[in-house]
Parts: C-alpha cells; structure tokens; sequence
C-alpha cells in the first residue's frame, strides 16, 4: 500500500505542475485559467488529452507541437517531475495526513512563485495573499502550528520584509539611478528602486503563515544565505550588480527546505547552541 500511495502522490504531483505550468503562463498575462483548453502558443491547436500526460507526453513527442511542429520547452516536463517527486517526498516525510495536503498545498504556491517571478519580476497576489489565508486555515489541522502561532510569524515576517523595504530606500534614495531594471521592464524603473519588491514580502507572510515560528526562521536563513552566494557568484561571473536579482525563488527554496527539514535543523541549532 506505502508503493501504491507513494505512486499515486507521484502522478498526483505531476498533474498539478501541469497546472502550475498553465497557471504561470496565463494568469500574468491576464488570461484564463479554465478556457479555452490546452493549446498550442503558435499554431492555436487544441492539445489532445493524449497529448497532455504530464512529463510522459513531451518525451513521446520530442518537445514538439504535433501540428505544427513548434517547440515546446523542456521546462514544462520539469516542472511536472519536480512538483511530482516533491509531493512524493511530502508523502514519505508525512503519509497521507492533514500534513500532506498542507505541504503538498505550499509546495505547489512556491513552485508558481518561482516560475512567475523568474519569467515576470512578480510574485502574484492571490498566490501570497491568498496563500495567508490557506496556511492560516491550515493552521487548524492535526498536527498545524496552531491559529496564533501562524497569524503572530506571518504578520513578523511581513514586518521584517516590509522594515528591510524602507531601509533599502533610504539606502538607494542616497544614489538615485543606482538600481537598474531588468531588461524588458525599463519602463518599471521606479518598480526597482526598493530594493525588496512588495511580491517579496507578502511572500514572507505566506511562508510564515504556513510554517509557523521555528521554521519560518530557518526557512529565511537559507533563503538570504543562497541569495547572497548567488549574488557573489553572479558579480564573480561578470554580472552587472546594479542589476536586481528575484529573490521570490531564493525564499521558496529556504521554504521548501524547512517542509522537510525546518525542525531538524531548529532541534540542531538549539542543541548546539546550549552546548556552546
């Protein structure tokens, strides 16, 4: 039964990234989610369902539109595989529990948060707004951070985000220009000048909605760790450092590492920590 349910969260995941997919290419081009069906963005056919098995349908045709012979990215199947084997490692960590569709829930917010803001500088509103109120919702269940808990981390994590907001400003305000925006979004310029996007914070929120205190904690940590080593390795490299880099996929790693290991390394830290 464990290798049954396991592959059921595999397929299950899957068929939500293809969703996600969908969700990450129409919704900030403010188009549908629902209609019309799959198509193809360059000939307009309508994909079969045959054609539509998530990751298993762009192997068997090579990536390519069956009509016209368009491309598709290889992305695509990604995002299934990934958003399978997640939810897969969400079943073996929690079994079929409240937990499960609690983390499989905040694992698929995250998943369109990376895709959204790495294609479009932004992080969508009824993702981390209405992500708030799900892990507040969540809250309840077996086994949850409990009501008061999420409402009291995800209202700090706001503040900070919002806190670090304002002393970015005044920083920038000193070297107006500084900050140059991306290429594509010149005519956002002033969209860069915070230097911490308001998608960021109200993402904060959300991760402190769903993880509760401990956990929130160790999920900012990675994420600011990993964002200031790519940082370095991207000016290394020969990037221009006046250029922003999304920090919305920085904080869903450091959210997706404490789903599965936020209290381990909570239990580490306080360990070490008394024993200094």
């Amino acid at each position: 039964m464990v290798i049954i349910h396991l592959v059921f969260a595999l397929l299950l995941g899957m068929t939500v990234g293809s969703f996600l997919n969908v969700v990450a290419w129409r919704v900030p081009r403010d188009e549908s989610i629902i209609r019309p069906g799959s198509r193809c963005t360059s000939c307009g056919k309508a994909i079969r369902w045959y054609d539509n098995i998530p990751v298993l349908s762009w192997f068997i045709l090579r990536g390519r539109c069956r009509y016209c012979g368009a491309s598709f990215s290889i992305r695509y199947a990604m995002v299934e595989l990934l958003t399978g084997l997640l939810f897969a490692g969400v079943f073996l960590e929690f079994g079929f529990t409240w937990l499960f569709f609690r983390n499989a829930m905040f694992i698929s917010l995250l998943i369109c948060v990376v895709l959204t803001d790495i294609d479009h500088w932004i992080i969508l509103d009824s993702v981390s707004l209405g992500g708030i109120a799900v892990g507040l919702a969540f809250s309840f269940v077996p086994g949850g951070v409990g009501l008061l808990p999420s409402l009291v981390t995800a209202a700090a994590a706001f503040s900070l985000f919002f806190l670090i907001r304002i002393v970015s400003k005044l920083i920038l305000k000193r070297r107006p220009g500084y900050t140059i925006a991306p290429e594509g979004y010149e005519d956002e310029t002033d969209e860069f000048q915070g230097g911490m996007g308001w998608g960021d914070i109200k993402l904060a929120g959300m991760i402190g909605a769903f993880l509760g205190p401990s956990s929130t904690a160790i999920a900012l940590f990675i994420a600011f760790l990993a964002g200031s080593l790519a940082g370095i390795a991207a000016m290394i490299s020969g990037r221009n450092k006046r250029v922003p880099i999304p920090f919305g996929p920085f904080l869903a790693l450091g959210a997706a590492v404490a789903v599965f290991a936020g209290q381990a390394i909570w239990q580490f830290y306080l360990i070490i920590g008394l024993n200094l």
